[in-house]
């Protein structure tokens, strides 16, 4: 969970289902520039996401999980794959989300 504009401050929250809306993960967010990343947010590998809805300062935002259409994915050895969340001013000036696919090092397991 990343803020791309150090100005702002925005309440966010995170839920990621999977194909049967059985929700796996789902945490609230106060963004700001002293409080963004988030890198340990984890959940069972098996439990296969389908669904991201992100919601800034009251507007939700639905994208589908990324697939293996990503370069980065799938992930090799002990990596599993996970995503980046950007929050974004669009040019109006309104909350907008990024996603981007990677790779992520879960250690401690």
């Amino acid at each position: 969970m990343y803020l791309g504009d150090r100005d702002e401050t925005h309440h966010v929250t995170v839920m990621i289902t999977n194909k049967g809306s059985d929700t796996l993960f789902e945490r609230e967010y106060q963004l700001s520039d002293s409080n963004e990343a988030d890198e340990d947010a984890t959940f069972p590998a098996s439990t296969d996401p389908e669904t991201i809805v992100v919601t800034v300062s009251g507007t939700r935002f639905e994208r589908d999980w990324p697939g293996f259409e990503q370069p980065a994915l799938p992930c090799d050895g002990p990596n599993e794959s996970g995503i980046a969340i950007y929050v974004e001013n669009a040019q109006d000036g309104t909350p907008d989300v990024r996603l981007e696919a990677d790779c992520q090092s879960i250690s401690g397991e």
